[in-house]
């Protein structure tokens, strides 16, 4: 069977976007001017996205504290009113989250001597305003906001491929890789049955056009994120050229997304 043609149109605005995080992604790791410090940062930066979540998690709880409140809250409705099975979907998703958590944790603290409190993080501006954008959708625009946030999830994992590109370069690099490569298997999966599952929704064109325009401000605003979370490898101009389009899309792989 086809592609879903307003999947494939929504890819196709993405593709240049998600290019452009991991362009971010992998001119930081390439720079000169990058330190021990400036790679505390972005670990720093990346364990509060893995616990918060930038606008995909509770609002005020984030992804681990906000599982963790419903499973407790549920435990009394399990099988009554609640499948058993949605609450080990809640279980996987958290425990999943926390082992991207740890990954990028664990060499932070190797890298600073020093234990990462995970109650001590904090975002940066660009990733609030991500969350804010993330948030108001979701609250204003029903089930297509949500359709939008949900596609947008995770830049298709482009900094985590740009960030296994570092295997067998140094002792540091070869521990960012393979914490980025265990990321990558877990959500990657998870991303491509989303895309299924929206390109499965009766939408009118109008509704597609919604969603694209919403998927183009949150992938921008992906980019600004990232670099100001790798202390800023693109210039402005660079980041507006990416926006015009003056960038190699990403390859994307269609297989399994048939409608």
């Amino acid at each position: 069977m086809a592609v879903n043609p307003n999947l494939k149109r929504l890819v196709d605005l993405a593709a240049p976007y998600w290019a452009g995080e991991a362009e971010v992604v992998w001119t930081y790791f390439q720079s000169q001017q990058r330190t021990q410090e400036t790679d505390l940062l972005w670990l720093r930066c990346q364990c509060f996205k893995e616990i918060w979540g930038s606008g995909v998690g509770d609002k005020k709880k984030g992804l681990f504290q906000g599982p963790v409140a419903y499973l407790s809250e549920v435990f009394p409705k399990i099988d009554k009113d609640v499948d058993r099975h949605e609450v080990l979907d809640v279980i996987d998703d958290l425990r999943t989250e926390f082992f991207h958590y740890c990954l990028f944790a664990d060499i932070y603290d190797t890298l600073s001597g020093q234990r990462l409190d995970p109650s001590q993080l904090v975002g940066w501006e660009a990733d609030n305003e991500l969350a804010r954008i993330r948030y108001q959708y979701r609250e204003q625009r029903g089930k297509l906001g949500y359709f939008a946030v949900r596609f947008t999830e995770g830049g298709y994992c482009s900094m985590y491929a740009a960030g296994m590109r570092l295997a067998g370069t140094g002792e540091l690099n070869n521990r960012i890789a393979t914490a980025c490569e265990h990321v990558y298997r877990d959500e990657i999966g998870h991303m491509r049955s989303g895309f299924l599952g929206l390109a499965r929704q009766e939408l009118t064109p109008i509704e597609w056009d919604e969603i694209a325009v919403m998927t183009k401000q949150i992938l921008l605003q992906r980019i600004h994120m990232r670099n100001e979370q790798f202390s800023y490898p693109l210039a402005v101009e660079r980041i507006r050229e990416i926006d015009a389009g003056h960038i190699q899309p990403l390859a994307f792989d269609y297989s399994g997304l048939e409608s």
